[in-house]
């Protein structure tokens, strides 16, 4: 008899946890989760996404986007559907959905993306929109999925249309109200009283781990899912403030696109990591803890989109942005920015490295490109791949790549500096190799804890020959879904599935970078030994040569000030001696008279031998005091000539002894032979020079032709039958190569700067202007250095007084009315008001935070300037005076960037006006558009004025220089312009102090 048969067809049944596991259990972490939501506003056509965080009592967050928007039909049967077929089809979507953009090819594979929600939030508030429909609204709590017990029939998604967002709020109660259903807490049918002792079993089983686990010792206290469920839906309201920033984006497209659409995920009750970036409470900002979150985040969303597409670089149609809002929101409140899609390493900064390989390596596993080392480009580059064991065909399939570096070392680099340091920093923020697909990245390629090519581990072996290190690097792999097919994501998104595809990937890439190191850039690099050993020669002789020069130039001024300083002193006295005898006399003859021309003639002929010569780039105080007052001597003297020379003319005219004709003759002939006497005296000179110099290199020739005879004899001497002929050959090359090389840079050198001469150029002056420029870069990263420093710490230091202030004015409101009306409090409540008036004078100075943008009249400024100086000027003496038109003006821009420029100008002015000998007076008015601040103190030494706005110079002796060169550089963001008033027409005081702005769009009313 046959046993009876047990054969039969089953189906796989998902329990509710399924959800849970595919979502926030195939997550690595939370810039994962926001990438994977990026990718599907990508896939959406979105042109702006964001990831918005807001501080409250229930810290939430919103990824926002204007990508396509779903219907009330799709957001059901799609987006609340998982491993939908729309992402495994690849379909581009249809021409209306897609606005006008170029095509994308969609990112998503799996249709399990928009699960990763459930990692930076329990709950989501999904709302949507398409062309020309409702809105749509949908809300999940993605704990109500961790019940063991549950199927995912089981649980309900509460959805809702309706037509306006400020709705919203009333439309998110109703649907928390509707998913408590979930929780089945009044049983009423047979079905409900199941689904409440599924909920009340797995609260047990949760009570029960708790228990397990529990440390005694800790004070945590045992809170069950459905207790969390309960708790959030019960507290938290939904505020309208929370769309402000999502409307921007849907009025940007509304008027490209004639109606609103776009997706909005608002994340209820955020995780740890997005909650600490929104408001760290106590925690120190620099604790390793926040620090971590925040690098994470941002080096894993840095760069989203391929920063080295050129296109793109130029004209980019997906924006992104990560933002932190304060309890205001996004219209009134403070923002912190932490990311922005302008924030990368793009493609004009990467084509100025001095090493960079730019190909392809195709699908036979050939490199094809040009690379440049050291500058030099090498193009039409070759260079096999492969490795043994390879098909004939990879199956990675082709891809472009792209690399570039520099040498961290300056004294081995080509770039200037300033070029050099600019770099260091860049690469301290933006150095990775990245992978993009279709040109979006692909993580974890490119974070720092992501070594996929063994290119650190490779370093740590050979740094020589393993040359290339992801802290200094910025490159990329670029793959495309037709090409590259077989290079898959895991799930998780930690990578590219292990298979044979990713394996070749890999071994090409290393192969590639072993080969470039070994050929141009590292230790084994025939071509990198060439041109180091010439950049060294090249920048020895530059260092030499400027050093020489600087020295010279010193030399000769101090030399120049020590000789002719007597000679000046002596020249003015006589010239003083002159202008007395001019203004004192009312009839000098005709004789007198041509005596007196003579002498200034004689003056006038040594002036030029007495000119203050150029200035060295820098100067002690004694050399610069001396400085000062040898040029105001020469100035005097110029000025005493001058006027002697009017009064000559003058008196010459009215004395009638000569006529017109025999005046102007004698004058003609005058100048003629004092120019023709200069013009001598320099050629003689000249001749001198040229004959010595002619001397000089006739001699350094005969030396050179000499030198290889010098070197290569000895080697000659040691030949015999037996030596190695390659050996000597190759030593006698040697010889030549070195010395050809010297010669050539020596000679043609000399040459340039002959050739410069003849064609006028002021090599004296060039090597100057040079000086000055090299010393004021090397100052300036110096400087700001430290103004980045200061920054840093006074980020910090407003951020904790901006706390305290808040918390103060709580405490002081919560006083009695009785507290109140003490002197004390009125007192304690002044001081408060003027302590909380010079925080916001401070406000411009912060690295970060929105502020809007207001119209601000010269009545403001007034208004403002009188409310932080309160009685100082009358305290002083000082008259302060704002003009009719002053009070008049308007301008439009953000004012704690306007009102603490006049802030700075008039407390600079408050200190020199107090210095005038006259009564003290400070003037602000407006010149034919120009707003001029003026004080009657001492006027700025011309020298001076040239570096009033560079940061830290200052001639305050408690001054540090840094208010003028911030009031600069904060107008210059809005387009306006400040300077020192040099011209009479542009000066309220004449002789005085007159500092001028010009407000871009300024109104008169």
């Amino acid at each position: 008899m046959n046993p009876k048969s047990t054969r039969k067809s089953v189906s796989f049944k998902a329990q509710a946890r399924t959800v849970d596991h595919l979502g926030k259990g195939q997550i690595a972490d939370a810039p994962t989760a926001v990438s994977e939501l990026w990718k599907n506003s990508y896939d959406a056509y979105a042109r702006d996404v964001a990831l918005h965080l807001f501080d409250d009592d229930i810290k939430c967050g919103a990824i926002i986007d204007n990508g396509c928007g779903m219907t009330y039909e799709q957001l059901s049967n799609s987006w609340l559907t998982i491993g939908t077929s729309s992402k495994t089809k690849k379909n581009i979507l249809p021409e209306e959905d897609r606005f006008g953009l170029k095509d994308r090819y969609t990112q998503g594979e799996k249709g399990i993306g928009r699960l990763s929600t459930a990692f930076l939030a329990p709950v989501t508030l999904i709302v949507t929109k398409k062309v020309n429909t409702q809105y749509s609204a949908a809300l999940i709590d993605w704990r109500l999925f961790e019940n063991t017990y549950l199927g995912l029939h089981d649980i309900k998604v509460p959805m809702q249309q309706f037509d306006n967002l400020s709705e919203l709020p009333e439309i998110c109660s109703g649907l928390q109200q509707d998913m408590l259903n979930n929780l089945a807490l009044s049983p009423k049918t047979e079905d409900e009283k199941i689904l409440r002792r599924m909920w009340e079993r797995f609260s047990e089983d949760e009570q029960e781990a708790f228990d397990l686990r529990h440390n005694i010792k800790d004070d945590e206290v045992f809170i069950s899912t459905e207790q969390k469920v309960r708790l959030l839906s019960e507290s938290f309201n939904f505020k309208l403030n929370h769309i402000d920033s999502w409307t921007t984006f849907l009025s940007k497209v509304a008027d490209l696109d004639g109606s609103e659409h776009g997706t909005a995920l608002f994340l209820l009750d955020l995780n740890r990591d997005l909650a600490l970036l929104t408001n760290r409470g106590d925690m120190n900002r620099e604790a390793d803890e926040y620090k971590a979150i925040k690098r994470d985040l941002v080096d894993t969303l840095r760069a989203f989109v391929d920063p080295f597409n050129r296109e793109s670089d130029e004209s980019n149609e997906f924006h992104y942005e990560i933002m932190a809002f304060d309890r205001a929101g996004y219209l009134s409140g403070e923002q912190t920015e932490i990311l922005n899609y302008q924030d990368v390493f793009g493609y004009s900064e990467f084509e100025t490295l001095e090493h960079k390989i730019s190909g392809q390596v195709d699908e036979k596993g050939w490199f094809r490109g040009h690379v440049t080392a050291f500058g030099k480009e090498y193009p039409n580059v070759v260079i096999p791949c492969r490795t043994p064991g390879m098909d004939a065909l990879t199956k990675t399939g082709a891809f472009d790549f792209k690399l570039g570096t520099f040498e961290q070392m300056f004294s081995k680099s080509t770039h200037e500096p300033e070029h050099h340091s600019h770099l260091l920093e860049q690469a301290e923020k933006y150095s990775g190799f990245m992978i993009f697909r279709d040109g979006l990245r692909v993580l974890p390629y490119g974070r720092i804890d992501n070594d996929f090519f063994d290119i650190e581990e490779n370093r740590s072996k050979s740094a020589g020959r393993y040359y290339w290190s992801s802290r200094r690097s910025f490159g990329q792999i670029l793959l495309d879904q037709k090409s590259n097919q077989l290079l898959k994501d895991k799930a998780g998104r930690e990578g590219f599935v292990k298979n044979q595809a990713a394996r070749e990937l890999k071994s090409l890439v290393k192969v590639l970078l072993l080969k470039l190191a070994d050929t141009y850039f590292g230790s084994q690099s025939e071509e990198r030994q060439v041109m180091l050993e010439q950049l060294s020669k090249d920048k020895q002789k530059q260092l030499k040569a400027r050093n020489s020069s600087a020295r010279l130039s010193k030399k000769a001024f101090t030399s120049a000030l020590t000789i002719n300083l007597p000679k000046l002193n002596l020249h003015v006295e006589s010239a003083r001696i002159v202008h007395r005898e001019l203004e004192e006399s009312v009839a000098i003859s005709i004789h007198h008279l041509d005596a007196l021309a003579k002498g200034i003639d004689k003056l006038e002929a040594l002036r030029p031998e007495l000119k203050a010569p150029n200035k060295p780039a820098k100067m002690d105080e004694y050399l610069e005091d001396q400085y000062r007052s040898y040029r105001d001597l020469f100035g005097e003297l110029s000025e005493l000539l001058q006027t002697c020379r009017e009064r000559l003319n003058n008196l010459e005219a009215h004395s009638q002894q000569r006529s017109p004709m025999e005046s102007a003759q004698n004058k003609y002939n005058s100048i003629d032979s004092a120019l023709t006497k200069l013009v001598s005296g320099y050629a003689s000179d000249i001749d001198k020079t040229l004959e010595r110099l002619l001397s000089v290199w006739k001699k350094s020739a005969r030396t050179d032709k000499e030198a290889f005879e010098l070197q290569a004899l000895p080697i000659l001497d040691t030949v015999t039958d037996t030596s190695d002929t390659t050996l000597v050959l190759n030593s006698l090359d040697r010889i030549y190569r070195n010395l050809a090389d010297d010669i050539a840079t020596k000679y043609e050198g000399f040459l340039q700067a002959m050739d410069k001469l003849e064609q006028g150029v002021d090599l004296e002056s060039a090597f100057t202007l040079a000086e000055d420029d090299r010393v004021k870069a090397e100052q300036e990263i110096t400087q700001m250095r430290s103004l980045a420093q200061l920054g840093i710490s006074f980020e910090i230091l407003a951020h904790e007084l901006s706390a305290q202030d808040k918390a103060v004015t709580r405490s002081l409101n919560s006083m009695s009315i009785n507290a109140k009306t003490e002197l004390g409090f009125k007192n304690a409540m002044k001081a408060h008001k003027q302590f909380t008036e010079y925080l916001r004078f401070l406000s411009p100075l912060k690295l970060s935070g929105y502020q809007t943008r207001d119209d601000i009249t010269g009545q403001d400024i007034v208004k403002n300037v009188r409310l932080f100086f309160q009685e100082q000027f009358e305290q002083q003496n000082i008259h302060l005076e704002f003009s009719d038109t002053f009070m008049r003006m308007k301008v439009v821009d953000v004012k704690s960037r306007i009102i603490p420029v006049f802030i700075n100008l008039l407390n600079n002015a408050l200190y020199w006006a107090a210095l005038a000998d006259q009564e003290r007076e400070i003037k602000v008015g407006i010149i034919n558009d120009l707003v001029v601040i003026a004080n009657n103190g001492p006027a700025i030494d011309p020298d001076d004025i040239g570096n009033l706005f560079q940061l830290f110079y200052s001639r305050r002796p408690t001054g540090n220089g840094v208010g003028l060169y911030l009031s600069k550089q904060n107008l210059a963001i809005a387009r306006h312009k400040i300077w020192y008033a040099e011209k009479p027409e542009e000066k309220l005081i004449q002789g005085g102090t007159n500092f001028v702005i010009q407000f871009r769009g300024m109104e008169v009313r």
